[in-house]
């Protein structure tokens, strides 16, 4: 995924080459000329709004990642980050990132990356981290992104220049005994929610949508009041008029006068 927003220019292609196992992930991250400022390429797995949930072991027992991997080029703006993680004040930040110190230019060599490298304030601008996990507890992995991933990235971000990254493979190290290579796949919906929970354009998306499919179901609701409303008043109309019905009970004796005479025990007042 290239920088897509303000006129970005950068580009890159991947390619995973089956015979050896290695992903090569190659191009230029360039000068976003409206921001006069370096933008940013990806090699991901999961993430993207829509997309089958990736597939990840539980590492929340472990405390680092392994990385086997080279580069061609030397270029220094290379990092990694997983999970969904999106910190307080953030915006289109998410993910807990790290940046990559590789090996010689053209050398296969082991990269190891503590948990505690990682932080989920970082700068969605430049992609360097804002406030350290070390720093601040709050900022570090937590276990439920430990436990079910969902995405991880390969990142050339945050300085111009030529990319060009072969990944061998991806581990993670200093596990307890109980942990187990079994993949966790999230559900969709659970993906989903964190998906949009993460990027505010996706929410902005989201709560627009809401809004949107609110506002056409009332829409329809009065609409259809109002047809039933008018239904109900044209039966009433082609309805026959029917007379109305009245008493025909008269007394037998009517009573032409009422005399209310004192009877002997009344008291008659003075």
């Amino acid at each position: 995924m290239n920088d897509p927003v303000m006129g970005g220019q950068s580009y890159s292609e991947l390619e995973i080459d089956a015979v050896h196992g290695i992903a090569k992930f190659t191009g230029k991250c360039a000068i976003v000329p409206s921001l006069q400022a370096p933008g940013f390429i990806t090699m991901e797995t999961g993430g993207q709004f829509g997309e089958k949930p990736a597939r990840f072991p539980d590492i929340s027992t472990c405390s680092a990642f392994r990385f086997e991997l080279k580069t061609n080029t030397d270029y220094g703006g290379y990092r990694f980050s997983f999970g969904k993680a999106h910190a307080k004040g953030g915006r289109f930040a998410y993910g807990y990132k790290a940046p990559l110190l590789l090996p010689p230019v053209g050398n296969f060599g082991s990269v190891v990356v503590p948990f505690t490298s990682f932080s989920d304030k970082w700068n969605d601008a430049t992609g360097d981290i804002e406030i350290e996990c070390a720093d601040d507890p709050t900022y570090c992995p937590s276990q439920q992104w430990l436990q079910t991933m969902e995405t991880m990235s390969f990142w050339g971000e945050g300085l111009e220049g030529m990319i060009d990254l072969e990944v061998k493979s991806i581990s993670a190290i200093g596990c307890g005994d109980n942990a187990s290579d079994n993949f966790v796949t999230p559900s969709m919906i659970t993906s989903t929610i964190h998906t949009i929970g993460s990027n505010p354009f996706y929410l902005a998306a989201g709560v627009t949508m809401a809004v949107l499919v609110c506002i056409f179901g009332t829409f329809c609701y009065c609409c259809c009041c109002r047809g039933r409303g008018r239904c109900s008043r044209s039966k009433a109309m082609q309805e026959p008029i029917r007379p109305t019905i009245t008493s025909t009970y008269q007394d037998s004796e009517p009573i032409d006068e009422f005399n209310d005479e004192l009877e002997g025990k009344d008291i008659e007042s003075s």
